[in-house]
């Protein structure tokens, strides 16, 4: 057997050997980039330096590595972005200042009745009290979101009336000429209309981000499919694979709300399996370090609650092992990336086994690796001795983010079929729990052998999108199973209406917390498609403006469950703009509906449970709003109502100190009569119609220097 450096297809940058201890300081990620001596490398694309996070403990370091020729980008009060030079890479690791260094890794991107379900379209309009909206709309909120495939000139990212651009601001990261936003120095800031529709999408042929975008503000409102908040201002950034490009854009898309004056929630429609899963991330670090009073974050749970790609297990006095059997995509046999954490101070063990599947035992076994010690190692494999051919590499450290022992394994491994399968063996001590996260992009944990441990998708809610302290996490549930799209081709589902959708990922997160926060609808939504896809199958409607067909379509996965979470959210910020993500968090406790599907507690499969719009807007009223805001946003609106079921509902934008409801029969009969005194911001007049028979009923509202009447059916 050999162990030898082979390219992986992440192969990347190294460190100089000798020159620091750089397990000390650098995370699996960078660890991974590195060749077994330590020696420094290009990248096998030819890049010279690495895109990475880097923990600090001094802001003085921050001028100090720009002097240093470091390229810093975005900046956290402990964490910042950077691109290094890799002759720089020693000397950043050897100052004192810096803590960890953590290598970007890959991130991938993952409304019609949805709005009813969720109350939205209480909210948006006065269904009783005729020209007594209510005004919460999104305007005077900025509206972002992170992700690929944009249709700039779509008519959803216009004004209502298509008057007006409601998109003010573009990031593009790969863009090929052009002027990088303010203290970054690449790609290129879109900040004028006329520039903005001249660059048309950046990404043709892709509808993600147009997707995502409608969902939480787009307009055209007289179509079924227009989004939560239509008068929101909208930004966007896309980015370039990486999760630093993410990072990167929150901070511009932070910056560009102060700069234009308003509160903001980002959206995140993103994900990844690798990495802790308790927060303790670079990247989950910064992301909580940039949000704040009016700056929320939004992601997604992730999509993969069929896919078993966690296993995890505690350990006794008599059973200190668990066998891991891995599964691997039909076209990818043996390729696949996983990790293996344990806990601080407990020992942690692994070997990377084949096993034949009639004796369920080991015809190759790797040498033990000891992950509470610093070391990278590629493995080659050679038949017949190794009973397999290709190879793995592996780290080991205890984590710098963290203290946890773990590994990170990246196999490719051949020629093992049919009779045999892969797993990895996991040793540790009494009381020790492990957990082992997958990438699903390329394989999975599969009890192939009754001796090998049974995998689960529970702590699956990813990196990105879901587990840092201050992202509300959204999981998906289904307001639809069944659409006809445009060449009338059904697309069905099966999933049960009002259920957790299988595919929403489930939590907690790895230090206990509950994850997700809340759920949203996400199966099989309808919303704006890039207009450079005319021919996509999933198109289900058109519009026609300016000579140009606009496509909406469907697609499906707590990527569109997110985004009317964040659309909800500017509805609220339009409150308050100074909302927290505490005090998020606090509404959706004492908002959110539950019902049998949900079951009374808040738990890891539903978070809190169905964000409810309206109640949220009632609470966030009462508990947080701001007059002054309120005022801005309510005009002269002082109520707005409507019926809810056999219940007529007054909520109040400001005082009023009396307010006169009467309801009266066709013939003029006054039949429910009542009146409300010293009513104030945030509270509500509820009248209970169930006395009434079904039948059409006149209904006056008297209060706050505004009268209206309106014929309404009450069924």
């Amino acid at each position: 057997m050999k162990y030898n450096f082979l390219p992986l297809i992440l192969a990347g940058l190294a460190l100089t050997a000798g020159a620091v201890d750089f397990g000390s300081k650098y995370t699996s990620e960078t660890l991974m980039l590195c060749d077994d001596e330590g020696r420094a490398k290009a990248t096998s694309t030819g890049a010279t330096g690495i895109e990475a996070y880097i923990r600090y403990s001094s802001p003085a370091v921050v001028e100090q590595l720009r002097g240093m020729g470091v390229r810093v980008d975005a900046v956290g009060k402990t964490v910042l972005t950077a691109y290094v030079p890799l002759e720089l890479l020693d000397e950043v690791a050897a100052l004192d200042e810096v803590e960890c260094i953590q290598a970007a890794t890959k991130a991938e991107v993952l409304m019609d009745t949805a709005r009813i379900d969720t109350r939205v379209a209480d909210v948006e309009k006065a269904q009783v009290i005729e020209g007594i909206n209510t005004p919460f709309t999104g305007r005077g909120v900025m509206v972002a979101a992170i992700d690929g495939g944009l249709d700039f000139t779509h008519p959803a990212f216009y004004n209502d009336a298509k008057t007006e651009l409601r998109l003010k601001r573009v990031w593009v990261h790969d863009a090929k000429s052009g002027t990088p936003p303010a203290g970054f120095s690449y790609g290129a800031e879109l900040k004028s209309e006329k520039d903005i529709l001249a660059y048309k999408t950046d990404l043709a042929y892709y509808s993600h981000g147009s997707h995502v975008m409608n969902i939480a503000a787009g307009a055209n409102t007289a179509s079924p499919y227009h989004g939560i908040a239509p008068e929101a201002t909208l930004a966007f950034s896309n980015f370039t694979e990486v999760d630093k490009g993410i990072s990167d854009a929150i901070q511009y898309l932070f910056a560009t709300a102060d700069t234009l004056g308003l509160p903001a929630v980002i959206n995140m429609s993103l994900g990844t399996q690798m990495g802790p899963h308790d927060g303790t991330s670079l990247r989950d670090i910064l992301s909580d370090e940039l949000t704040g009073p009016g700056k929320i974050l939004v992601g997604a749970a992730g999509n993969d609650g069929m896919v078993d790609m966690h296993i995890t297990k505690t350990f006794t006095d008599t059973d200190t092992e668990m066998l891991a059997g891995m599964a691997f995509l039909e076209n990818c046999p043996g390729i696949g990336e996983l990790q293996i954490w344990g806990e601080p101070g407990k020992t942690l063990k692994v070997n990377v086994c084949t096993i034949d599947k009639q004796t369920m035992q080991p015809v190759y076994k790797s040498r033990t690796f000891d992950c509470t010690k610093t070391k990278t190692t590629t493995v080659t494999l050679q038949k017949p001795y190794d009973m397999s051919s290709g190879f793995f590499k592996i780290v080991t450290q205890t984590s710098p983010l963290n203290n946890k022992p773990m590994a990170h394994i990246n196999l490719n491994i051949s020629d093992y079929k049919p009779d045999k399968v892969i797993a990895v063996l996991v040793t540790s001590e009494a009381g020790a729990t492990v957990h082992g996260w997958s990438n699903p992009n390329y394989c999975c944990f599969k009890k192939h052998l009754d001796n090998m441990h049974t995998p689960d998708p529970r702590y699956g809610v990813c990196e990105i999108g879901g587990t840092g302290r201050n992202i509300i996490t959204v999981a998906s549930y289904n307001t639809k199973n069944d659409v006809k799209t445009l060449s009338g081709e059904p697309m069905a589902t099966g999933y049960a209406i009002g259920g957790i959708s299988p595919f929403s990922n489930s939590g907690p997160s790895a230090d206990g917390r509950i994850k997700p926060d809340v759920a949203a609808p996400g199966s099989l939504i309808v919303s704006a498609f890039n207009s450079t896809s005319p021919n996509d199958p999933s198109i289900v409607a058109n519009i026609e403006w300016n000579g140009k067909k606009y496509p909406y379509g469907v697609m499906q996965g707590t990527s569109m469950a997110s985004p009317h979470v964040t659309g909800v959210i500017a509805l609220w910020l339009q409150a308050n703009g100074r909302l927290t993500p505490d005090q998020i968090r606090q509404t959706l406790d004492n908002t959110c509906r539950r019902d049998a599907n949900t079951g009374d507690m808040a738990g890891n499969t539903w978070g809190r449970g169905k964000i409810d719009a309206y109640n949220g807007l009632v609470y966030v009223l009462k508990n947080f709003g701001n007059p002054t805001e309120v005022e801005r946003v309510a005009g002269e609106t002082s109520w707005s109502a409507n019926i809810f079921g056999r219940q007529l509902h007054v909520l109040f934008y400001r005082e009023v100190e009396r307010t006169d409801i009467a309801v009266y029969s066709p013939s003029g009969a006054c039949v429910l009569a009542r009146s409300a005194y010293a009513k104030s911001m945030g509270d509500e007049e509820i009248v209970d119609l169930d006395g009434l028979t079904s039948g059409i009923y006149i209904i006056k509202v008297t209060g706050g220097g505004i009268t209206r009447t309106v014929k309404t059916i009450i069924r």
